[in-house]
């Protein structure tokens, strides 16, 4: 289920430059096998589309381009959080993971947090949470074979939102997150409803993370009892984290 304004008015989408929102409505035209699209004529490739956006984002600077695929991987990873809740109660590393992933996009453009020691110590857990995220499952203790690529998608997904952290990997884990969530299963256990969840994320995710802000809405996927609640925690965070790093860049530009 998704509560999103993909047929309504998008303003961030009529903000962002022109051969983003040229390019995001070719790809919106476009119908792809790998989302079960009976439309599908195999003329069309998802990852093609998903290269074609992620390169875009390259196009002003490099600092600006590593925090638009993390802000990519934050979100995402907030709307993966409950799949990883409902499959692994007992997981430790969802809310640590997001907490790291914040305190990088400050410790990137805070000049007053930027240190060689809090860069040392950021990188420390960086590799420590990659290490505790690449440990393999036995699904024979996750709930069995059959939730196993549920599972290991969206664990997937967390493991390279703290690779997206790394500047020269971020752009693969950035995408290999996009596969999970919208070919995979990190979101969505089933072939239903891939489209809106596609349609979500370039209408909303793409134009939000072009300008670090929040999407209007967030994609819900199964098993969240409360999507109401669900929508308003999230995005609620975001707003916060998004109020603060332009707090911080209008600072930095000042003096």
């Amino acid at each position: 289920m998704v509560q999103s304004s993909a047929d309504k008015k998008l303003p961030l989408l009529n903000k962002i430059p022109d051969p983003l929102k040229t390019l995001i409505n070719k790809i919106r035209d476009e119908h792809y096998s790998e989302l079960y699209e009976p439309e599908a004529d195999e003329t069309a490739c998802l990852d093609d589309a998903l290269n074609d956006i992620l390169n875009v984002f390259q196009n002003q600077g490099k600092t600006l381009c590593h925090l638009r695929y993390v802000w990519v991987a934050l979100i995402l990873a907030l709307v993966v959080e409950p799949t990883v809740e409902f499959y692994q109660p007992q997981n430790d590393f969802t809310k640590s993971t997001l907490e790291l992933i914040e305190r990088w996009i400050f410790s990137q453009i805070d000049s007053d947090l930027s240190s060689k020691q809090l860069h040392f110590e950021l990188q420390h857990e960086i590799e420590s949470w990659d290490e505790i995220l690449s440990e393999p499952i036995n699904p024979a203790q996750k709930g069995g074979i059959a939730n196993f690529q549920i599972i290991s998608e969206s664990k997937d997904v967390f493991k390279n939102a703290i690779r997206a952290l790394e500047r020269e990997q971020a752009k693969e884990a950035t995408l290999q997150i996009l596969r999970d969530c919208l070919a995979g299963y990190a979101i969505s256990p089933g072939s239903s409803g891939r489209r809106d969840l596609f349609e979500w994320w370039l209408l909303e995710v793409v134009p939000a993370s072009w300008y670090l802000l929040s999407p209007r809405a967030l994609y819900v996927g199964e098993g969240v009892e409360n999507p109401e609640e669900f929508q308003i925690e999230r995005i609620k965070k975001l707003q916060e984290i998004s109020s603060q790093v332009r707090s911080i860049f209008t600072k930095n530009s000042s003096t």
